[in-house]
């Protein structure tokens, strides 16, 4: 989350189908399968949930919007569903090891 909303996105694209691009939440593995470059919202730290609908995490560099995530042992599901089972709150933290 330390580099530009548009690098972490070509990431996700270009590492499709294999290996993919993934990130820690809440000390389990999240593969994101999709994702677009999200509109410019107030300054956040990197990783940190800015908003839940549309899911947006905020990066180096503007945000990156999740459209479709996969949690380690589970199905791939939309964001939204991913964010309402789970419980996020805004602040949550992407790439953090849990506490």
């Amino acid at each position: 989350w330390n580099v530009s909303a548009q690098a972490i996105h070509n990431r996700v694209r270009g590492l499709q189908p294999w290996p993919g691009a993934y990130t820690r939440f809440r000390g389990r593995t999240l593969h994101i399968w999709k994702s677009k470059v999200g509109q410019a919202l107030p300054p956040a730290n990197p990783g940190t949930f800015i908003s839940l609908k549309p899911l947006t995490v905020a990066c180096a560099s503007g945000s990156l919007e999740l459209i479709e995530v996969q949690l380690e042992g589970r199905k791939r599901i939309s964001a939204a569903d991913f964010a309402n089972g789970q419980r996020l709150h805004d602040n949550d933290i992407l790439g953090e090891p849990s506490h």
